[in-house]
């Protein structure tokens, strides 16, 4: 998944504070846990992303 980038390129913040969340959780041990907090962060980003969508006329 690769979001639309905001100004300069650079994603929003929103955004790049979930895929460091993302990254540190899979450092962590696999666990029915973790595996429901990843659905729970990739919802979030997926939710934030949107916003970032622009439709074409």
């Amino acid at each position: 998944m690769s979001p639309r980038s905001g100004p300069g390129g650079q994603m929003p913040p929103a955004l790049d504070d979930i895929n460091t969340a993302i990254r540190r959780l899979m450092e962590q041990p696999v666990s029915d846990q973790r595996a429901e907090e990843y659905r729970r962060l990739l919802w979030l980003w997926v939710k934030t992303s949107r916003g970032e969508i622009v439709k074409a006329a």
